[in-house]
C-alpha cells in the first residue's frame, strides 16, 4: 500500500465526521481484532499497521486538520494545490513515522500494547490520587494525635502550633517524593512493556 493514497478513516470504519473519541475506539476495537498476537488472518499484520497510521494521522488535531484539507480525504474541506502537496507530503511522513511505532506494537503481546496503547488517565492518575489522600489522611491523624496530647498530658500550646507548622513541609515532602516514586514505576513498567 502507497503511503497517504487511502481514506484513512476508511481504514478506520469511520466517516469524516468522527469524534476523538470515536477514533480512539475504533483503533482499539480493529487492533484487537487485527493485532498480530490475536489474530490469525493471513493479512493481520499488514491491516495493523494500516490501522495504527490511520490512528496516528487522525488522532493528532493538526495532522488530522491537515489530512482533511488533501484530496484523500472525504471531508468537503479543501486546501490550494500547493498547500494539499505539502498537506499530503505531511501526511505520508506522519505514517512512516506510525509505521516504526506499528511495527514495535506488533512484536508486543496483544496484552501489553493494550496497556501501553491505551493507558487510561484514571489508571495513571488514580494511584498518585489514593496516594495523595493516604498522606492527608496521616497528616489529620498526627494533627489528632498532637491536639489529644495536648489534651492529655497538657503539651504546651507552642508545641502543639509547632508540630502543626511542621506537618505542612512534611507532607510536601512526602507528597513529592510519592509522586517520583510513582512516575518511576510508570517509567519502569513501561520500559518492560517495551
Amino acid at each position: 500500500m502507497q503511503l497517504g493514497a487511502v481514506d484513512l478513516y476508511r481504514v478506520l470504519e469511520l466517516t469524516h465526521t468522527a469524534t476523538p473519541a470515536d477514533i480512539r475506539s475504533a483503533y482499539r476495537r480493529l487492533a484487537k481484532k487485527y493485532h498480530p498476537d490475536v489474530s490469525a488472518l493471513p493479512d493481520a499484520h499488514a491491516r495493523f499497521i494500516a490501522i495504527t497510521e490511520a490512528h496516528e494521522v487522525l488522532s493528532d488535531p493538526l495532522a488530522r486538520s491537515r489530512y482533511d484539507r488533501t484530496l484523500l480525504s472525504p471531508s468537503p474541506r479543501t486546501a490550494s494545490a500547493s498547500a494539499q502537496a505539502r498537506y499530503t507530503r505531511s501526511t505520508q511522513e506522519r505514517q512512516r513515522s506510525a509505521r516504526t511505532k506499528a511495527e514495535a506494537y506488533g512484536r508486543m503481546r496483544y496484552q501489553q500494547f493494550d496497556e501501553y496503547a491505551f493507558d487510561t488517565v484514571a489508571g495513571y492518575v488514580a494511584p498518585k490520587m489514593l496516594g495523595c489522600l493516604g498522606l492527608a489522611f496521616t497528616g489529620f491523624l498526627l494533627m489528632l494525635m498532637l491536639v489529644w496530647l495536648h489534651g492529655a498530658i497538657g503539651l504546651p500550646v507552642p508545641i502543639v502550633v509547632l508540630g502543626f507548622f511542621c506537618l505542612i513541609p512534611a507532607g510536601a515532602y512526602a507528597s513529592t517524593r510519592f509522586d517520583a516514586m510513582h512516575n518511576n514505576w510508570q517509567i519502569r513498567r513501561k520500559r518492560k512493556q517495551r
